[in-house]
């Protein structure tokens, strides 16, 4: 049973049972008020007839009548012939016999109907009693017509409330089905479906809330799906990116354990292994550096730019002179807000970065300077520079603006991705200026909160 059918059922049995005991209650009360009224009226006319009937006897003593059986008789006689019009009905007994009527009157079955007061004459007469019997029967002929009428009404209140209220009920609870519609759709992974509903009562609130988690969840689900595409497209660039130095190790390898070889093929061979063993460690580092950023919070101090300056040129200047390129560092500023191990790293990251697309000669210049209140590293290059769709893909793990290059330099694409979450440790931004022929330009904007 559906919510709304539950409500109309209870709604519809309160209100009928509360309606009939309420109608019948004021059907009680007014039977007693109008008996209450009937009593009243029969004991005021009970009482008038009595005194009129003893003043008559006293008028009739007076005269010195005297007062006996057939007397009496003729004295009720006038007083019930006018009454008996009025569907009063009169009895005198005398100690008890009855004296009028001489034979009993009334119709048989109507006894129920008839309401009966009894009482004595005033002294000398007590021994003498008068019954008034008047018909009531008007009184229960008005009660049953009431009572039929009130069935009357239940038959035509209860099918027109059974309608009123399914509208009402189904218009109230209209905002329920449509939150049942939509969860439905995003159980189905339609997660853009929202609740359109126009509301202030609870039911708004409600579908308010409803839209608002499912915003939540839409993004969550966007972020799950994001993260998922980015981690399997990293298995499989690691996996590519690990199977050719391994196929090529595994060759020379199988060569030097193999063949019978000259010195000078060995040596090579031995260079060749050596070579891609230090590009596999230098993409285990860097993944583990990726890892460490994204679960370990930085501890920012003062980092001074000269000795940041010497760090890496120690590390890049012997690269940098053996492919033929001059190394050029100058600052204007004396200090920078970070970690010195990870804005080490990405300077050497960018360096190397511009070291393959650059030509034997050419300057790979490091800056560091202010700009509009922030402190800026800047990596600067004049290679052979990127277009407009590999400057917005720079960013991305093991991507290469020139694959063939990148790996004859055991390049495996992830040096800009791990400077991009080194800028977001460190909550700066770092922005790339590049175009075909003209080199590439790579800033960290860092906070000067020294």
């Amino acid at each position: 049973m559906r919510f709304w059918h539950k409500i109309l059922l209870a709604v519809l049995v309160l209100f009928i049972a509360a309606l009939d005991v309420s109608v019948v209650m004021v059907l009680k009360k007014s039977w007693q008020l109008n008996m209450a009224s009937e009593r009243k009226r029969a004991a005021s006319e009970q009482l008038l007839i009595t005194n009129s009937i003893y003043e008559n006897l006293e008028s009739n003593r007076f005269r010195g009548m005297s007062l006996n059986p057939e007397l009496l008789v003729n004295v009720t006689q006038s007083y019930g012939q006018h009454y008996r019009k009025q569907g009063i009905e009169l009895e005198l007994r005398e100690n008890g016999r009855l004296l009028y009527p001489i034979e009993d009157g009334g119709s048989p079955g109507q006894e129920e109907h008839i309401m009966t007061l009894a009482m004595p004459l005033p002294a000398p007469y007590q021994h003498l009693e008068l019954a008034y019997n008047r018909d009531i029967s008007g009184l229960y002929a008005q009660q049953q017509e009431l009572n039929r009428f009130f069935v009357m009404i239940n038959w035509i209140v209860g099918p027109t409330l059974v309608v009123l209220l399914y509208l009402l009920i189904r218009h109230l609870t209209k905002p329920l089905k449509l939150l049942s519609e939509t969860t439905k759709t995003i159980a189905e992974g339609d997660y853009s479906n929202r609740v359109e509903l126009n509301s202030r009562d609870e039911f708004g609130e409600l579908a308010v809330n409803f839209n608002r988690m499912a915003s939540v969840i839409e993004q969550r689900i966007t972020d799950l799906a994001g993260m998922a595409e980015d981690k399997q497209r990293m298995v499989d660039n690691l996996a590519h990116e690990l199977r050719t130095p391994l196929t090529s190790m595994q060759g020379f390898a199988e060569l030097l354990t193999t063949a019978n070889i000259d010195q000078e093929d060995q040596v090579k061979a031995g260079h060749y292994i050596l070579s891609e063993t230090v590009r596999l460690k230098n993409l285990a580092f860097k993944l583990l550096d990726l890892s460490v950023l994204r679960h370990q919070p930085l501890v920012l101090a003062e980092v001074d730019v000269a000795s940041l300056f010497d760090i890496v040129a120690q590390t890049e200047q012997q690269r940098v002179t053996d492919n033929g390129l001059l190394l050029e560092m100058d600052s204007s500023i004396p200090a920078v807000w970070g970690d010195a191990d990870l804005l080490a790293a990405l300077l050497v990251n960018l360096i190397e970065n511009a070291i393959p697309v650059s030509r034997p000669g050419q300057t790979i210049c490091v800056l560091a300077y202010q700009q509009d209140g922030e402190r800026v590293l800047e990596v600067q290059d004049s290679g052979s520079g990127m277009t407009e769709e590999q400057s917005r893909r720079a960013f991305e793990p093991f991507y290469r603006a020139d694959p063939s290059r990148s790996r004859a330099y055991g390049h495996a694409g992830l040096g800009l991705s791990l400077c991009r979450q080194i800028a977001e440790a460190h909550q700066a931004r770092i922005e790339l200026l590049s175009a075909p022929g003209e080199g590439t330009r790579i800033r960290l904007f860092l906070s000067s909160a020294l």
